[in-house]
């Protein structure tokens, strides 16, 4: 949103001048800590792990501390944002929406990375046991599945409106829908049976995303299981800030990401949750499609109810 202040007076440009000749305050003394809010798309613990360096690294380029904030779900993290309490976060596409209709614009993205590919996106895809009958969307008439989150873009917002645009009530069309809890509590249901299918996200190759985290930890075989379902390309997740951040505080945690890759190559891919060749400004226009499915998903919500 491109805003305007029009100073139509001499009054007002003279109240501009003096207020400008005050001292700016420096914004490690307005943040001494920054809360940084993390989405547990992985367990909880595996998401502790991966950010246990994240700290101290984040004191050592930018001389303040820095806490991470988790909560049992995403909505605790975007509260979290849009109340004030953290003025960054790492969200997911659908959960920056939410954070944006909250708060009235009142957040914006910051960066987000590349894959090895060059492609700054990933998918939303509907996963199978590799060595059950489904091959197909059809094959799961009356079948179960596992949602993510209400605040997961490819867990729930895309793959939702997806089928919605087929004519397909997930409710009627399924024998059961459940929300999971999260993207590893899908993938692990649908390996222990407990759930017939499931949407998660991953990139080209696996170079990334829920799979990838899963794979590298040893805590899933690629081979059992089986995608029969891709979405067209999601934006990548987004680091947020609030707009009203010092608008220093904003370009020095921009380079901060920017730099990341070449610096601490190992630090970039645990902030990406795989492997990524570097970091690039996000823009509101970038995640404006998905703001917009968000805000006719509550309208939908909001007749039904």
């Amino acid at each position: 949103m491109h805003r305007r202040q029009i100073l139509a007076s001499t009054g007002l440009l003279a109240t501009a001048g003096a207020a400008s000749a005050q001292p700016a305050r420096n914004w490690r003394a307005i943040y001494p800590t920054v809360g940084f809010g993390i989405l547990s798309v992985e367990s909880q613990g595996a998401t502790v792990t991966r950010f246990n360096d994240f700290p101290a690294y984040f004191r050592a380029k930018l001389g303040v501390e820095c806490r991470i904030f988790q909560a049992t779900d995403y909505a605790g993290v975007v509260q979290a944002m849009t109340g004030g309490q953290i003025p960054m976060a790492r969200l997911g596409a659908a959960s920056y929406a939410s954070a944006w209709i909250d708060s009235n614009g009142a957040v914006e993205p910051l960066v987000t990375w590349y894959a090895p590919t060059g492609q700054a996106g990933y998918y939303s895809v509907l996963i199978v046991r590799s060595d059950s009958p489904f091959q197909k969307l059809e094959d799961l008439r009356g079948r179960t599945l596992a949602w993510a989150d209400p605040n997961s873009t490819s867990g729930y917002l895309v793959p939702l409106a997806a089928l919605r645009d087929q004519n397909i009530d997930p409710a009627r069309y399924f024998s059961r829908t459940v929300f999971s809890g999260g993207h590893e509590q899908s993938v692990l249901g649908v390996l222990n049976g407990n759930f017939d299918a499931a949407f998660t996200w991953t990139a080209d190759d696996d170079a990334f995303g829920q799979l990838r985290m899963m794979i590298d930890r040893g805590v899933l075989q690629r081979e059992r299981i089986r995608v029969i379902l891709q979405s067209p390309l999601i934006p990548n997740p987004p680091i947020c800030v609030r707009k009203d951040m010092p608008a220093d505080m904003k370009a020095e945690l921009t380079q901060f990401f920017l730099n990341m890759a070449q610096d601490n190559m190992a630090m970039a891919e645990a902030v990406a949750a795989g492997r990524t060749t570097g970091f690039l400004r996000a823009t509101e226009d970038m995640y404006r499609p998905i703001v917009d499915v968000a805000q006719i998903q509550r309208e939908q919500r909001r007749r039904r109810n």
